[in-house]
């Protein structure tokens, strides 16, 4: 049976990198491939290296299925790349050696696009203060969500969701008196627990994307993180799912694009300036290449 990437489902670590690689022209695919190869080398038991692959060059690899770019009607912005790296560590020595090492060995067949350093704030919250990640589904069910099932093709990877999201808002947000913040959220900050149906705002964030579709509750496996400094903080949001289509019906939802025209209030602190999705093969595939 295949097996899913390493560092998907451990959220022990506290720090993490996020590279975002475009590929040029003139390359190998042969080439590219002996890059990615040496760059999985580095990873170790306490720094994983996850590998997810954009629709271009998972086309040029010639795997037999294929995806499309990311896009939401112009709503979000698409900044498809074509690989995606996530490095997770103990400590920021250990992120940094591996990540310089992983880019050496990349940039000579892909340009750097984005780079995100992030790190686990306080007891996983985000820089709003309210806790991340909370509606993530636990034991089987949390791979149920994010492995792709057999029999696509894809079984055992996993589909990835990608955005970097500045919190443009953030002070206007801590203004806000905590009820009205919760509120904002669609749960208490202190415990992190989710409002009732009676008690839900229909605009809160939670209500718009804990949901069922047709029947089937849009779990996804979250493993957002904060990053930033003084000037500039946010969400780098990571995601896994079982279906590509999940993503996007949730995403649609945050921004009003479905039929109830309700627009997630998160939106009036937050906006993405980045969105990409990602396929994440098995480590059979990987140890392959």
């Amino acid at each position: 049976m295949s097996e899913h990437q390493a560092g998907i489902f451990d959220r022990s670590f506290t720090e993490h990198l996020f590279l975002e690689f475009a590929l040029g022209g003139g390359h190998s695919v042969e080439a590219v491939r002996a890059a990615l190869r040496e760059a999985l080398a580095v990873a170790g038991e306490r720094t994983p290296v996850l590998m997810a692959f954009g629709p271009g060059l998972w086309d040029r690899l010639g795997e037999g299925f294929d995806f499309p770019p990311f896009s939401l009607e112009g709503m979000v912005p698409a900044t498809q790349g074509d690989l995606l790296i996530w490095i997770q560590a103990d400590n920021r020595s250990a992120l940094f050696d591996a990540g310089l090492r992983v880019h050496r060995l990349l940039a000579r067949e892909l340009d750097l696009q984005l780079e995100v350093q992030a790190f686990v704030y306080h007891d996983l919250r985000d820089l709003s203060g309210f806790v991340d990640g909370i509606g993530n589904p636990e034991g089987e069910r949390a791979k149920e969500a994010a492995i792709i099932p057999e029999p696509h093709p894809a079984a055992g990877g996993s589909w990835v969701l990608s955005q970097k999201w500045v919190h443009t808002g953030l002070e206007d947000f801590h203004k806000l008196p905590e009820a009205e913040q919760e509120n904002v959220f669609g749960r208490t900050k202190a415990d992190a627990v989710e409002f009732d149906d009676e008690r839900m705002p229909v605009n809160a964030h939670v209500g718009r994307t804990d949901v069922d579709y047709h029947g089937v509750p849009q779990k996804i496996w979250r493993r957002s993180v904060p990053y930033g400094n003084t000037t500039e903080y946010g969400l780098y949001f990571i995601a896994f799912s079982c279906e590509l289509d999940r993503f996007d019906y949730l995403l649609r939802r945050m921004y009003g694009l479905t039929d109830d025209g309700v627009r997630d209030r998160l939106l009036d602190f937050t906006q993405p300036v980045t969105g990409a999705w990602w396929y994440a093969p098995t480590r059979e595939w990987l140890a392959a290449l």
